[in-house]
């Protein structure tokens, strides 16, 4: 405990030179200078979206401005680099934004430190429809039973193909799906099989050899077979709880692509440039990429989930939410104004589904707007099994630790046992444990 509260404080001496640069109140940021209307209740809001994703949000806060007069939501763009280290900072001392976008992962930080406004008490006054969001979503912002947070979305790796060229490659079914058995031999036979058929200047499939994609992928080929967790879920104190058996054999399975397969080209520069080029007929990502393959020229692409290929279904996954900081002197009108607006985002998932996310209530999926949006039906299933990453307070620290030495696996420096045993090294430095 003395550990984790001289972490926080030296977190809090450093992170008052961002503190310091910012103005004294709580909309410094970029869209900060705007004219509140006369009468309505301000409710300052961070994000730190940028691209689609701030256009999109932007376009929700605009709707709910026009369409009444009494809240007016001030949307201030933050950096992101320096968001959560600002966002925590301001909070705890006092000059934070009455709403603000969170990362479903940096939860369990923000709850821990007393810095969220526990929203039940709120959502008595305020008409919250907890049943219409997806439970495996909505449970992950739960914490001691009480609702912490309100569920933008989903957003998941998940797999896309380039329709022509799997197609001349003769492994494309009538129907559009993809001619390949979901098993782990299924998905390299298929990419051995596009790598012998596709033309020598192109390859089966664009892929990082190192950072978030692979470290991504890596933990969705984990939780398929069945892996849980690196650490447990106690928020303070977890125990270290990798299935060393399964992190291997999902690493070893990964790094075979690379190195017996040869299916993925080693240190691309830019791997989404490969796939938009149409130099790749396959690439995994996240689910915001779909929203730059259909404004791509002559791109003919179809988005799928990450092909379930072990024992179990599963994805990595994170989520955006909207919280309410705690602030000891905090207006309650203001904070229920923020409680409406984050019903009504919510409700217009279908605006932030443009960007390529899946929104969090299923009102929305199974809704004929959503539908009508090209592509998104065809993963939208993924929201009801993607895996999280573990609820503890060393979430951030823990995922650096563990895509550093993941990266050293796909480089071939190290071998998939050693990045696990220094891995756990890390983690129970990081622990304490």
């Amino acid at each position: 405990m003395v550990k984790k509260w001289l972490t926080v404080l030296l977190g809090l001496v450093l992170a008052s030179f961002v503190l310091a640069a910012c103005s004294d109140d709580k909309t410094g940021g970029k869209g900060s200078d705007v004219e509140i209307p006369e009468g309505a209740t301000e409710v300052v809001m961070w994000n730190l979206f940028g691209g689609g994703d701030a256009e999109y949000m932007q376009e929700i806060v605009d709707k709910f401005n026009e369409s009444q007069s009494d809240i007016f939501i001030n949307n201030i763009q933050q950096e992101y680099e320096e968001y959560y280290t600002k966002l925590l900072t301001s909070i705890a001392s006092g000059k934070g934004p009455d709403l603000a976008i969170s990362h479903i992962h940096v939860l369990p930080e923000l709850v821990n430190q007393g810095l969220l406004q526990d929203l039940d008490p709120l959502a008595k006054d305020v008409d919250v429809s907890w049943d219409e969001y997806t439970p495996n979503i909505l449970e992950a912002t739960i914490y001691d039973d009480k609702h912490y947070a309100v569920p933008i979305d989903t957003h998941a790796q998940i797999f896309y193909y380039n329709n022509k060229l799997v197609k001349d490659a003769g492994l494309l079914k009538d129907d559009g799906t993809l001619k390949m058995e979901e098993t782990p031999e299924g998905f390299r036979n298929f990419l051995t099989s596009l790598k012998k058929k596709l033309p020598e200047n192109k390859y089966p499939m664009a892929f990082s050899t190192a950072g978030l994609d692979t470290y991504r992928l890596w933990w969705t080929f984990y939780t398929q077979l069945g892996g849980e967790h690196i650490l447990t879920d106690d928020l303070e104190n977890p125990e270290y709880a990798l299935d060393l058996d399964k992190a291997i054999k999902a690493a070893e399975y990964l790094k075979s692509l690379y190195y017996e397969d040869k299916v993925i080209p080693l240190n691309l520069q830019d791997f989404y440039s490969e796939f938009q080029s149409q130099n790749a007929a396959t690439i995994s990502t996240g689910v915001w990429a779909t929203g730059i393959w259909e404004t791509t020229d002559d791109l003919e692409f179809t988005a799928m989930p990450v092909p379930n290929i072990f024992d179990q279904k599963g994805a990595w996954g994170n989520s955006h939410t909207f919280v309410i900081p705690y602030y000891e002197d905090a207006d309650p009108e203001i904070q229920k104004a923020a409680l409406e607006f984050m019903e009504f985002a919510t409700d217009e998932g279908a605006i932030w589904a443009k960007a390529g996310h899946v929104p969090a209530k299923e009102t929305v999926v199974n809704s004929e707007e959503f539908k009508e949006l090209p592509y998104r039906s065809d993963y939208a299933q993924v929201a009801e099994y993607v895996n999280f990453e573990d609820r503890n307070i060393y979430s951030r620290g823990l995922r650096d630790i563990v895509m550093r030495n993941l990266d050293m696996i796909w480089t071939d420096e190290v071998s998939p046992e050693e990045a696990f045993k220094a891995i756990e090294k890390e983690v129970k430095d990081l622990i304490g444990g």
